[in-house]
């Protein structure tokens, strides 16, 4: 049978939980902090604390909870360059998210909270819908924007190609505002 928890607050603001393995209950670590309210699902903890703020307590598990982050490096075509960073000022940006409308450079992207870390750096995916691009990830287009395939042709007069990163949220057991 799965451990389960089951949470209360006292009179004083401070949560305990009852495990089906325990014997009594347990205070929370965070025993600095004061709660008015507690709700709790099988993998996860919140509260409404006496600050007014939301606070969750996520419990650890083999399972990492992950966010993917990911950006689009656009170029365009030009008889003396080939294809280069230099857009048209109609284009999206140079860097942007799937439609073109909001710029989005590599550095832009900033951790949500002190809860959060990065796994790795940026890197290039090399997948088109589950089919694998040339070796450097750029898919090619007649215009943006328009449907990309990851064969050049000779009436490519555009390309992207997409990055990724992931966040890793690390605050597991602890109450994280």
């Amino acid at each position: 049978m799965p451990v389960s928890l089951l949470w209360a607050v006292d009179a004083y603001g401070r949560v305990y939980c009852l495990s089906t393995v325990g014997q009594q209950w347990e205070q929370s670590r965070n025993a600095q902090m004061e709660f008015k309210r507690v709700t709790a699902a099988q993998l996860c903890c919140w509260g409404i604390a006496c600050d007014n703020n939301i606070y969750l307590n996520v419990h650890a598990s083999d399972l990492p909870i992950r966010y993917q982050e990911h950006t689009f490096e656009n170029q365009r075509w030009n008889p003396v360059d080939g294809f280069s960073d230099r857009l048209l000022l109609s284009d999206r940006w140079q860097w942007s998210d799937i439609t073109g409308l909001q710029h989005q450079p590599l550095d832009s992207f900033q951790l949500p909270s002190s809860n959060w870390e990065w796994e790795g750096d940026w890197y290039v995916d090399e997948n088109l819908d589950g089919e694998p691009t040339e070796k450097e990830g750029w898919t090619y287009a007649m215009d943006f924007p328009a449907t990309y395939t990851k064969e050049k042709k000779w009436n490519s007069c555009v390309r992207r190609r997409r990055w990724l990163r992931y966040r890793r949220y690390n605050a597991m057991d602890t109450w994280a505002k």
